[in-house]
């Protein structure tokens, strides 16, 4: 995932408009499975926390009005360089929605 954004070419002194492609969150979940759903996050390969409910969801500033709202994560203006991490029905208080830098490499690890 990656929102990161270049401008069009330039013509006369003009940028052009240009076509992107965007992803606004990606849902890891459990699918049919009637079980919970364990999902290792890292950033930047340090472990963070393991995801244990029915999924989470990795959401942009702009992803963070859509399902990742719905979770409980704080909606996050356009402008703020981060991922939103959100558990989806989490089977613990433990682990609340976090926001992680938009550098940071994200991993997810389902077992």
């Amino acid at each position: 995932v990656s929102s990161r954004v270049r401008g069009g070419e330039e013509e006369d002194g003009a940028i052009l408009p240009q076509s992107l492609q965007v992803l606004n969150e990606v849902v890891i979940h459990r699918g049919i499975y009637s079980g919970v759903c364990m999902v290792d996050i890292y950033c930047d390969d340090f472990f963070v926390t393991t995801v244990i409910g029915d999924g989470v969801i990795v959401a942009t500033p702009t992803g963070s009005t859509a399902y990742a709202a719905a979770t409980g994560a704080s909606i996050v203006a356009p402008t703020v360089p981060c991922f939103i991490i959100a558990p989806v029905c989490p089977h613990s208080l433990s682990f609340r929605p976090i926001m992680v830098p938009l550098n940071c490499v994200l991993k997810c690890k389902t077992e």
